[in-house]
C-alpha cells in the first residue's frame, strides 16, 4: 500500500500514537507535516522519518488555537501542496473524581480532545475539497473499556470525538472526503498512558499497532468507508 505523492497532516505528532502514525505514513510514502506543541518532540519525530529518507516538516502550534492552526497549515501547504491526509491524534492527559476536576482542568481535556479534532478538521478541509477528497482518521478511544473512575472528562471527550466523526463523515461524504476513527484497542504503551494508569504495567499495547490501521485508512479513496471505527489491536489479531 503506497501514499506516494501524498501530503499527510499528523496533530499531536510529537509522541506517542501521533508519532507512531507519522512513522507509519512516511513508511508508506508520504510527506508528513508533523504538529504538537513542543518543538523538541516535533523535531525528533521530523528526524526519525528523515532517517527513513522520507520528507517532513515540522510544525508548532497548538489544536486548540483556531489562528496558530492556520498558519501551520498554510506552511504546510506551501512546502507540500494541499493536504490530503489528516491524522488528529494531540492527546492530553487528566485523572481525577469528577468531584476534583477543576473547569480549567476540564476545559483543557475538552479543547484539546474534542474542539482539536473540529479545528484540525476545518483547518484542512477546504484544501480536501479543492483537491477533489481527502481521508480524515481520528484517534479515538475503546470508549466501552474506558468508562472508569477518574476518566469523566476524558470520555466525555472522546465520547463527543466518536459522534463528530460520525457526522462530519456524513457532511463530507458529497465531497470524497472520508472520516474514520481509529483507537489501538485497549491501552498503549505512550506517556500518556503511563502517567494517568500506572496501575496497569502489563498487556500495554505497542504504539506501533496502530500504524498499519492508520496507513489502511488514509490510502481510502474518495466516497469509500467512512464513518466508521477501527480497533487496530483487532484488525492485527484477524489478519495473523
Amino acid at each position: 500500500m503506497t501514499l506516494t505523492g501524498m501530503h499527510a497532516l499528523v496533530t499531536g505528532g510529537g509522541r506517542g500514537l501521533g508519532r507512531a502514525s507519522a512513522l507509519a505514513l512516511a513508511r508508506a510514502g508520504a510527506a508528513v507535516s508533523v504538529l504538537a506543541r513542543s518543538a523538541d518532540e516535533v523535531a525528533e519525530t521530523v528526524w526519525l522519518i528523515e532517517e527513513q529518507g522520507q520528507s517532513a516538516l515540522g510544525l508548532t502550534a497548538d489544536v486548540r488555537e483556531s489562528s496558530q492552526l492556520k498558519q501551520a497549515v498554510a506552511r504546510a501547504h506551501e512546502q507540500f501542496g494541499p493536504i490530503r491526509i489528516l491524522v488528529a491524534a494531540a492527546g492530553i492527559g487528566l485523572r481525577a473524581p469528577i468531584y476534583e476536576t477543576s473547569e480549567s482542568q476540564w476545559d483543557a481535556v475538552i479543547d484539546t480532545l474534542l474542539k482539536g479534532v473540529f479545528l484540525s478538521a476545518r483547518a484542512v478541509i477546504p484544501q480536501m475539497i479543492e483537491a477533489g477528497g481527502g481521508n480524515i482518521i481520528v484517534i479515538g478511544a475503546p470508549l466501552e473499556r474506558i468508562a472508569v473512575p477518574g476518566f469523566a472528562a476524558y470520555y466525555a471527550a472522546k465520547a463527543g470525538v466518536d459522534g463528530l466523526a460520525r457526522v462530519m463523515a456524513k457532511d463530507l461524504r458529497r465531497f470524497g472526503i472520508n472520516v474514520n476513527l481509529v483507537h489501538p484497542g485497549g491501552f498503549a504503551d505512550t506517556y500518556l498512558v503511563r502517567a494517568t494508569v500506572p496501575e496497569v504495567r502489563s498487556g500495554l499495547l505497542s504504539p506501533d499497532e496502530i500504524g498499519p490501521a492508520v496507513v489502511e485508512l488514509a490510502a481510502l479513496p474518495p466516497r469509500s468507508q467512512t464513518g466508521q471505527t477501527v480497533d487496530a489491536h483487532a484488525r492485527k489479531l484477524a489478519q495473523n
